[in-house]
């Protein structure tokens, strides 16, 4: 895994419609529960795509994300620690005044809907879902949980497969407690009675090759 670790991206784009091969998929499960059945990646999608309308239109979290966001070349270059929306495409919209700052806190907006039709074709194009869950939802369950995100996607990115978490749904907010529960409901076992937690939630698949997130130069984190 560790040849793997610099090649290691979230990819937020469509995945073509290529299942995970047999082989792909038997590996993955070693660490992390994986969805593969037709209906039941719609019906995931169908709720991972409701709990982020859900956070999109609800301001006090969706302008979390837009504070982070950077605009442009310019932002991401200043404070390269966010949201990065950059290249040709999305820097045509800022330079044409479709894409901003405002924007993407009005619903009313073309901006915003753009960034909401992107994201519905983007869901939309899943072939499958990855899951952690733990017992209980404990500190020291939450860190292993973590251990086999990372491990799930390093694994992944040595196979070729694409990863990108989509945990709106397992956010614990009163606007989001319905998706919550169904996403409870459909991949716990026994979360009604207290049992256990989704503690990640991702799409599985096949993208195109995305670059690296912007950082900070680490001699700049030295104090």
């Amino acid at each position: 895994m560790f040849a793997a670790i610099l090649d290691r991206r979230t990819c937020h784009e469509p995945f073509t419609d290529q299942p995970l091969a047999s082989a792909t998929a038997e590996k993955l499960q070693n660490y992390a529960t994986l969805v593969l059945d037709p209906q039941r990646v719609a019906a995931l999608k169908k709720i991972a795509l409701q709990a982020w309308r859900t956070e999109a239109f609800h301001p006090p979290s969706w302008n979390e994300s837009v504070d982070l966001m950077r605009f442009g070349k310019g932002e991401i270059n200043a404070n390269p620690d966010g949201i990065d929306l950059g290249g040709p495409f999305l820097e045509t919209l800022i330079l044409s005044g479709i894409l901003t700052r405002a924007g993407q806190t009005d619903p009313a907006s073309s901006g915003f809907k753009q960034t909401i039709a992107v994201y519905d074709n983007m869901l939309g194009a899943t072939p499958a879902f990855a899951v952690v869950t733990t017992p209980g939802n404990s500190r020291l369950d939450q860190i292993a949980a973590g251990r086999r995100w990372l491990r799930l996607h390093l694994a992944a990115t040595a196979l070729g497969v694409s990863v990108h978490p989509v945990s709106q749904a397992l956010q614990e907010y009163r606007e989001m407690a319905k998706h919550y529960d169904a996403v409870h409901d459909m991949l716990a076992q026994g979360a009604s009675q207290g049992g256990e937690t989704v503690q990640m939630l991702g799409r599985l698949g096949y993208g195109p090759a995305v670059l690296r997130s912007p950082r900070w130069p680490l001699e700049s984190r030295f104090i």
